[in-house]
C-alpha cells in the first residue's frame, strides 16, 4: 500500500496538473460546464434552487454538500444582507455559510443615474470648464491683439473666422444669424447719420460695434489702422465681460484699474453712484449687498461721524462705520474743494479688497448650483428628467464641453442611452471623445431609464475584498496591537472603497501600489512575490483560454482576483462581466472550489489522510483562532494526529481546548507557506505512524461528516461563540 506521505507528494508536487487531471473528468467537466453556462441566466434564489444541478454544484464547492437537502435554511442563508451585522448569514458562526451567500448577489446593485464618483467627475468637469474659460479668454485676446493690428479692411476681418467670432462674441452677436454682408453694412455705417444700417437696426450693441472700429463707407481703414488704441481696448474689454460665465482675473484687473482712473475723478456721492460699474466695484470690495440701494450707500458716507446718533453706527454698526471713514464725502455729498473722494491709502486698501473678494458671489453661486446638481440628481430616475431640468441639462452640457445649442435634447437623449460595450452605439459611432466620456459619466439603460453603476468591481466584490483585508490584517494580532492594526487597516479599506469606485481602467489600477497591494492582500497573496508586469500581463489575459498566461500560474487565485474586475482584455471597464446573481469572478472561485473539493474527495477514496491534509492546507488561509480549528471536525483531526493528542480533548473545557491549540501551535505560521508546508509534512508522517495497521475508519468518520470526535456540549459551545473579534 502506498504510503500517505507519497500519496500526497504525488499530488501536490505539481497540484496544477492535478487540478486539470480532476478538470477533464467527464462528469466534473459536464457539470461545470452546465454551471458556467446556467448560472447566468438565473435571476431569483428560488430559480437557483430549484435547478438541482446548479444548487449542489455551488453547495459541494462551498463545503456545504451535507446540508443541500436544508433548503430553508440556505434560502434565508442567500437572502441575507451581509451588509447588516445582525442578518442571518452573519449571525452564524460558521463562515462557510456567510462566504456562500457572499458568493452570489441576489439583491441587485443600487440603480443610480451616477454613483459618487461619477457626480464627482461631472462636478469637478464642470469646474474646470469654468476655469478653462478665463485661460481661453487669454489665448483669444492675445491672437485678436496680434492680428487685428494687420487687418486693413473689412472684409480682412470678416474673412477672417477667429477674429470675426472674437468681435461678434464680444458685443453678444449670435454667430450664425447674420451674414458677412449684413455685418460688413454695419460695421461700414456712419454712426453720425441717423438712416445707416447700424442705427437703424436700433440695437446698442450693433452700434457699439461700428463705432470700435475706423472703416469707412467702402470697407477700408479710416486712418493708419482699423482701430486706435482705445478701440481696441474697448473689444477686449467687451469681450473679457460678456464671454465668460462669471468674472475672470482679467476682468477683475480691468475693474481696478477702472477704478483706480476713476475714483480720483469723482467729487460726489451721486456722481460715484451714478456709475454702475463704479459703484459695483465699491459695493463688491465693502462687502455690501449688490442690491444695495444708492440712497443707503449715500446715508453712509455722508454720515457726521461725530453725531454720536449718525447713520452709520445707527444702522450699521462698525461696518457701516469704517466704511463712512474710507471716503472724504461731507454731509451734503460733495468732497471739499482741494480734496480728493478717497485718500491713496484707501483707495489701495479698497483695490486690495475687491481683488481678494470679487469672486466671492460667483464662488457662492458655483456652491449653490452644484448644491442644487448634487440633491437634485438623486431624485432623477430617467433621461427625460435629466433633460427637462434645464439647471442640470445646461450644467451637464457645459462639463463636457458642449455649446449652449450644440447638440439636441434628442442627440442627447441618445448619447445617454448608448452602450458602450457595442461599437455600433451612437456614442461610440460619434467619434467624439466628448460623447463617450459623457455617456460613460451616467448610468441610464437602453430605454432611459436608470441603471446600476458599471464599477472595476462589483458592490459585492467590493464589499468582501474590504473585508478579507481586513480579516487577513487583524486575524493573528497581538492584543495589544490589535485595535491600531484594526484601525489601520479600516483606513485602507476606506481608502480602496472610495478609490475603486473610481477606478475606470486597469493602467489606473496598477499605478496605485496602495490599491495593488491591498487587493493581493485580501486575496493573501504576498505583494512582493508578484511584479507590475505579471499583473498587466495577468489582466490582458482571456480567462476563457486554458493557455493564457493568467490560467497558466500554479496559483488560482490570480485568475480569479483578475475575474472579480470588470476589465477587458484592453483593460477598460465592461459590462460583459457582469452576470446576473453572479459576478464572472464569483463563478470562477465556485469552479476553483468545486475541483479541490472534488480532487479531495477522489484522494480520499483511496487514503484518508491526503484527504484531511489537503482539506487542511486549503483552508488554512481562513483560520482566524483556535476556535476555527475546534468547530471543525477535520481541521481538529489533523491538528490532534500532528501533535499526537488524544480524542478525548474533545471532552474538556472549550477555552481550555483553545488554550491546548494556541499553546501547541503558532496559527500566524499558517500564513507562512514554507511552515504550513512542514507543518501538513508533520501531519502526514504522525498520520502514516498512528495508521500502520491499516486502521483509517477515524479518518473516514471524520471526512464524512459522522465522526464523534467532537463532543456535543462542545459544538454547542462554539456554536454560540463569537470568535470573529
Amino acid at each position: 500500500m502506498i504510503s500517505t506521505f507519497l500519496s500526497y507528494n504525488l499530488v501536490t508536487r505539481d497540484m496544477k496538473a492535478s487540478l486539470n487531471r480532476v478538470a477533464a473528468d467527464t462528469n466534473v467537466s459536464r457539470d461545470a460546464k452546465y454551471y458556467e453556462e446556467n448560472i447566468g441566466k438565473v435571476t431569483s434564489v428560488k430559480e437557483f434552487m430549484d435547478d438541482y444541478r446548479l444548487y449542489s454544484y455551488a453547495m459541494k464547492a462551498h463545503g456545504l454538500e451535507d446540508m443541500t437537502y436544508a433548503k430553508a435554511f440556505m434560502q434565508k442563508v442567500l437572502e441575507s444582507d451581509l451588509s447588516d451585522e445582525n442578518s442571518y448569514a452573519n449571525k452564524l458562526t460558521d463562515d462557510r455559510y456567510r462566504n456562500f451567500a457572499a458568493a452570489f448577489n441576489f439583491t441587485p446593485d443600487t440603480a443610480d443615474v451616477q454613483s459618487d464618483a461619477q457626480e464627482e467627475d461631472t462636478i469637478g468637469l464642470y469646474k474646470q470648464s469654468l476655469a478653462d474659460e478665463a485661460t481661453s479668454v487669454a489665448d483669444e485676446t492675445a491672437y485678436y491683439k496680434d492680428t487685428i493690428t494687420r487687418i486693413s479692411s473689412v472684409d480682412d476681418l470678416l474673412g477672417n473666422t477667429r477674429l470675426k467670432n472674437y468681435v461678434l462674441d464680444a458685443f453678444d452677436i449670435e454667430k450664425d444669424h447674420y451674414s458677412n454682408d449684413y455685418l460688413r453694412s454695419i460695421l461700414t455705417s456712419d454712426l453720425s447719420d441717423p438712416a445707416s444700417v447700424a442705427n437703424q437696426t436700433g440695437k446698442s450693441n450693433f452700434k457699439a460695434m461700428a463705432a470700435a472700429f475706423s472703416f469707412d463707407a467702402s470697407g477700408n481703414m479710416t486712418g493708419s489702422a482699423v482701430q486706435t488704441d482705445e478701440q481696441q481696448h474697448t473689444v477686449i474689454q467687451a469681450y473679457t465681460f460678456n464671454v465668460p460665465s462669471y468674472t475672470i482675473p482679467a476682468a477683475a484687473e480691468m475693474n481696478k484699474e477702472y477704478f483706480e482712473e476713476q475714483i480720483k475723478n469723482i467729487t460726489s456721492v451721486d456722481q460715484l453712484t451714478s456709475d454702475s460699474r463704479l459703484f459695483s466695484i465699491v459695493k463688491t470690495a465693502l462687502g455690501l449687498d449688490q442690491y444695495t440701494l444708492k440712497s443707503t450707500f449715500s446715508n453712509i458716507v455722508t454720515s457726521d461721524l461725530s453725531d454720536p446718533n449718525n447713520y452709520a453706527k445707527t444702522f450699521g454698526g462698525a461696518q457701516y462705520v469704517q466704511i463712512a471713514q474710507m471716503f472724504n464725502f461731507q454731509t451734503d455729498g460733495t468732497v471739499a474743494s482741494g480734496e480728493f473722494a478717497m485718500t491713496d491709502d484707501n483707495i489701495k486698501a479698497i483695490t486690495n479688497k475687491y481683488m481678494s473678494t470679487y469672486d466671492d458671489q460667483d464662488q457662492a453661486t458655483l456652491s449653490d448650483l452644484t448644491d442644487y446638481y448634487s440633491s437634485n440628481m438623486k431624485r432623477v430616475e430617467s433621461v427625460d428628467e435629466l433633460i427637462s431640468n434645464k439647471k442640470i441639462h445646461d450644467m451637464v452640457l457645459k462639463a463636457y464641453g458642449f455649446g449652449e445649442d450644440e447638440i439636441s435634447d434628442s442627440e442627447l437623449r441618445k448619447i445617454l442611452t448608448s452602450d458602450l460595450s457595442d461599437p455600433a452605439s451612437f456614442a461610440n459611432k460619434a467619434k467624439d471623445d466628448r460623447f463617450v466620456k459623457l455617456a460613460r459619466d451616467f448610468n441610464f439603460d437602453t430605454k432611459g431609464d436608470a441603471s446600476a453603476p458599471l464599477l472595476a468591481q462589483s458592490e459585492a466584490a467590493i464589499t468582501s475584498t474590504a473585508k478579507d483585508y481586513i480579516v487577513a490584517k487583524t486575524k493573528f494580532a497581538d492584543a495589544k496591537e490589535k485595535d491600531q492594526i484594526k484601525k489601520d487597516a479600516e483606513a485602507e479599506s476606506k481608502y480602496y472603497q472610495e478609490t475603486i469606485t473610481k477606478t475606470t481602467s486597469v493602467s489606473e489600477l496598477l499605478s496605485d501600489s496602495r490599491m495593488v497591494n491591498f487587493i493581493l492582500e485580501a486575496k493573501g497573496i504576498d505583494p512582493k512575490s508578484v511584479t507590475t508586469e505579471d499583473l498587466k500581463n495577468m489582466f490582458a489575459s482571456d480567462l476563457d483560454d486554458p493557455k493564457s498566461f493568467v490560467n497558466q500560474q500554479p496559483d488560482e487565485r490570480f485568475a480569479e482576483l483578475v475575474a472579480s474586475f470588470n476589465f477587458d482584455q484592453d483593460g477598460q471597464l465592461t459590462r460583459d462581466t457582469l452576470g446576473t446573481i453572479q459576478q464572472r469572478g464569483a463563478v470562477k472561485e465556485t469552479q476553483d472550489l468545486y475541483l479541490h473539493q472534488s480532487l479531495e474527495q477522489e484522494q480520499g477514496d483511496d487514503d484518508p489522510g491526503v484527504r484531511l491534509a489537503l482539506y487542511f492546507e486549503r483552508m488554512a488561509p481562513t483560520i482566524t483562532s483556535a476556535y476555527d480549528i475546534l468547530g471543525d471536525n477535520a481541521l481538529l483531526e489533523v491538528f490532534r494526529t500532528a501533535y499526537n493528542l488524544p480524542a478525548e480533548i474533545s471532552s474538556m473545557d472549550i477555552d481550555k481546548q483553545a488554550a491546548l491549540v494556541k499553546k501547541t501551535m503558532k496559527l500566524e505560521d499558517l500564513d507562512d507557506p514554507e511552515k504550513l508546508r512542514k507543518f501538513v509534512q508533520r501531519f502526514i508522517a504522525m498520520y502514516d505512524l498512528q495508521n500502520d495497521d491499516g486502521s483509517s475508519n477515524a479518518a473516514v468518520s471524520v471526512l464524512s461528516g459522522t465522526g464523534g470526535s467532537i463532543s456535543a456540549d462542545t459544538l454547542l459551545t462554539l456554536s454560540q461563540l463569537n470568535t470573529g473579534g
